[in-house]
């Protein structure tokens, strides 16, 4: 306990000084509401402002009305989601739901961009958003045939006023500083009925990859990490540029209707990271130590299009595209050593270059007709394609020194080759649907889905003699002809009435994998059964309560890369092994959430997850600490979790309380023994917000956990540990035209036997503007990482493996910007005669 309340010490009078403050303004703002107010026309109408924002349940669906919520001006959507009880966002804009993340965004139905959600939450102004819904969203090829295929996306729809679909609006936002940091970035959005247009544009190199701050790319986009040689370092302080655009429109009622989405970004960074893992071995802690560098840099292209055509009211065509285009340039450079309780077993220096290109085409077509006077009576068939081209070419040297127990040079062997991987996947599914009405409310589903891949991959590695790389390596080579045949016969029945939604599904897949290597002849073959039901039931009791159950079965297929022979050496030290052997795993997963909506807002949800013939990983480590992996097949995996949150306005603030517990076990091998890895975790928070429209806004949240882990092979050495997160924002709007704001965040994590040192990392930034032109211009100076205490520290578990790793982040530094926001209506079209 000592050490859990070691980080409060300083923290005492600060805290102390921000409760008094908190109380200051409590009291300063109830004043003020009761004894100034401003001047009013007796003839104006009279708005009445809701005091609390309660949601309401309609059907399975949560929904906000927010068109009277009073919010500063320009005040972005991301504002109005925080008001929201039950919705949480992070520092990175993240938005999460019972401690569910929301994945998708919409914008009166539509996909803006179609990816993160703060391109549109930190710039689409808020006043101009109704309604704010929260849904579990079908996938489109179900929304389409009327045939429920079990996928769901928590998805956020934003409702457009009325009065905001014949206007446009944005912001353009420019700064920068004497050391030559710099961000800038333009926002545009259009409505006009049912058309929708939104472009943006940024540039920065501040670190951030989103649109408005934060990491973890904005624009969908494929870093160095994915690089099939494994040649990225990390994150580290990208410079990075992109541009997007959407349009979308319906025409002719709603016969015609188009969507399209147009992406660019590039991206450079060097990353510096240095990395420290343990895995825990039957008589020992195997130790890793690793400090890399690597020069990443790649531009993405991406586009998609929907168009879904209507000739009549008793059937419809949609048509799907995406390509994505993109090529990188990486450079890598590491040096490490492995240690078996504490002794140094050996030591390692890793270089690697490479160019990786990749082209990926996907797109469906979707028919569909009413059979019949019914209009559930639905016959509809798709015809789905893929096509995807990756080529690597690259270089890998590697130096490697083995020791004895007394520290003195065992051997050394040196590695340098020229790596080139090449892969070219098609894909074609075809597949019809019946939808048949049963009874009221009631749909009967029937589907039929062939799914044929074939892929040609090629890795060849070729050893340096004479200068040239000319000698191929038999053993990291291979060139495979793979074909994958999965057919598809799927039931299913959903219906729905006043109180209960409900969705039932059944599917047999038979799948049949076909492998013939063109340098060794061999063909392995696998075929078998798998049978994965699916149950969704939603029942509202009534407006403010309901009741969701959920029940799935799936089943996980092998990658080709698992089922490929040929080793895999790009860190000679780890080589991976493929296993054509291995088999499919089948995962069942239960889960319960229960909503309550009155004057306390309450969630609490249970799940629980079964998986059998997992497949896991096989890991040998001899005694200089070479590592060979191959995945298996094992059984006992499972995972439960347990989670609850109240939220309540007390006081004035909105008020809320989260609580979770879970417990995972994780199986694999470690040499020849099987390792049970379980692992429990539980923890808490709370968050206390308040917003007095011109006066002030403050939020504060705070969490503490608890991880434990341990391993069955060795129980002798646990691994457990608390953190704790707290954050807090407040922005004073007290001097008119004057906006001030601070806000930090605190983590913390405790040392363990295996982390010597607690890690603790302060950011603390404020900015403080001048708003000029009735709010449309503000000038802003803002501050970042003020006590330059931020640090890109991580640590992660994964079965007997845990690791800590720190990247390079950007240090203290600050921004003058200039911001300009406009919105405007429509003028009126003329009539011509």
């Amino acid at each position: 306990m000592r050490g859990l309340l070691q980080p409060y010490r300083n923290w005492g009078a600060l805290l102390l000084i921000l409760c008094l403050f908190m109380g200051v303004l409590s009291s300063y703002g109830q004043a003020k509401k009761d004894s100034v107010l401003p001047k009013v026309d007796s003839l104006k109408p009279v708005i009445v402002r809701p005091t609390a924002i309660r949601p309401h349940m309609k059907r399975d669906t949560l929904e906000y009305n927010t068109e009277n919520i009073r919010l500063r001006t320009y005040a972005n959507v991301e504002e109005l989601i925080g008001r929201l009880p039950g919705l949480q966002i992070d520092a990175n804009g993240n938005i999460t739901y019972n401690g569910e993340r929301i994945q998708r965004l919409l914008v009166d139905g539509e996909d803006i961009f179609g990816g993160d959600p703060t391109l549109i939450t930190r710039n689409l102004d808020a006043s101009k958003i109704a309604k704010v819904q929260l849904l579990e969203r079908k996938s489109n090829q179900a929304l389409f045939t009327g045939i429920d295929d079990g996928s769901r996306t928590k998805t956020l729809n934003l409702v457009l006023k009325e009065a905001a679909r014949d206007s446009y609006s944005g912001k353009i936002e420019a700064g920068g500083n004497a050391k030559g940091n710099y961000d800038a970035k333009g926002f545009l959005a259009a409505f006009r009925g049912k058309e929708q247009f939104a472009g943006l544009g940024f540039a920065a190199n501040t670190g951030t990859t989103r649109f408005n701050g934060g990491s973890g790319g904005g624009i969908s986009f494929n870093d160095g990490s994915s690089d099939p040689l494994g040649a990225s370092a990390g994150t580290g302080i990208p410079h990075f540029a992109a541009t997007a655009l959407h349009y979308a429109n319906t025409w002719d009622g709603s016969a015609n209707h188009l969507t399209g989405n147009y992406q660019f970004g590039h991206y450079s960074t060097s990353p510096v990271t240095t990395t420290h893992s343990i895995q825990i071995q039957p008589d020992s802690i195997y130790g890793q130590d690793q400090l890399s560098r690597s020069v990443n840099r790649q531009d993405q292209h991406s586009f998609t299009g929907t168009y879904e055509f209507k000739p009549g009211a008793r059937s419809a065509l949609q048509v799907f595209y995406s390509a994505i285009q993109s090529s990188g340039q990486n450079q890598f450079a590491a040096t490490g050593n492995s240690t078996f309780n504490d002794t140094l077993v050996n030591s390692s220096q890793r270089t690697i270059r490479d160019k990786v290109n990749r082209l990926s085409l996907m797109g469906y077509a979707l028919w569909k007709t009413q059979i019949g006077s019914n209009p559930e009576r639905i016959l509809s068939a798709t015809l789905e394609f893929g096509k995807n081209d990756v080529s690597t070419d690259g270089y890998l040297f590697s130096q490697n020194r083995f020791y004895r127990p007394d520290g003195s040079l065992n051997s050394m062997d040196t590695i340098d080759q020229r790596k080139q991987i090449t892969d070219h996947t098609l894909a074609i599914s075809p597949n019809i649907n019946y939808a048949q009405p049963l009874w009221k409310g009631a749909v009967m589903g029937l589907s039929y889905r062939y799914s044929f891949t074939g892929d040609d991959p090629l890795q060849a590695t070729y050893d340096k003699g004479e200068g040239k790389y000319g000698s191929m390596v038999d053993s990291l080579s291979s060139h495979l002809k793979l074909q994958v045949v999965k057919q598809y016969a799927t039931i299913s029945l959903q219906g729905k009435s006043q109180h209960l939604n409900y969705s039932i599904m059944n599917a047999w897949i038979d799948y049949r994998y076909h492998q013939r290597d063109w340098l060794t002849g061999a063909t392995p073959h696998l075929h078998y059964l798998n049978w994965s039901p699916w149950v969704n039931v939603t029942y509202t009791v009534n407006p403010t309560t309901s009741l969701v159950l959920n029940y799935s079965s799936s089943v996980t297929q092998p990658s080709i890369t698992q089922l490929q022979v040929v080793k895999n050496n790009n860190d000679p030290l780890h080589i991976t092994l493929g296993n054509p052997d291995l088999k499919s795993s089948s995962n069942q997963s239960f889960s319960f959430e229960y909503r309550r909506i009155r004057s306390w807002m309450m969630n609490l949800g249970l799940h629980l997850g079964f998986v059998s013939n997992n497949i896991s990983t096989r890991t040998i480590t001899d005694s200089l600490g070479r590592q060979i992996s191959q995945p298996v097949n094992v059984d006992g995996g499972m995972s439960s979790a347990l989670s609850f949150s109240l939220s309540k306005k007390i006081l004035g603030f909105d008020a809320g309380f989260r609580a979770t517990g879970s417990y995972s076990r994780a199986v694999n091998y470690i040499n020849a023994d099987l390792s049970n890895n379980d692992t429990y975790s539980a923890g808490g928070g709370l968050s206390l917000n308040r917003y007095l429209a011109d006066k002030y806004s403050l939020q504060l949240y705070s969490s503490l956990n608890y991880f434990d882990a341990v391993s069955s092979i060795n129980t002798a050495a646990p691994l457990h540990y608390w953190t704790q997160s707290h954050a807090g924002a407040l922005t004073l709007f007290l001097v008119r035209n004057f906006e001030m704001n601070t806000n930090a965040t605190y983590t913390w994590q405790q040392k363990t036997s295996a982390f010597a040192g607690n890690t603790s990392v302060l950011l603390w930034n404020a900015y403080v503007s001048r708003n000029f032109m009735n709010n449309r211009l503000a000038l802003r100076i803002q501050l970042n990482n003020i006590l330059d205490r931020n640090a890109g520290i991580t640590r992660t578990n994964t079965a007997n493996i845990t690791t800590e790793s720190a990247t390079n982040i950007l240090g203290r530094y600050y921004l003058l910007s200039a911001i300009y926001h406009f919105d405007r209506k429509f003028g009126k079209k003329e009539k011509t005669f």
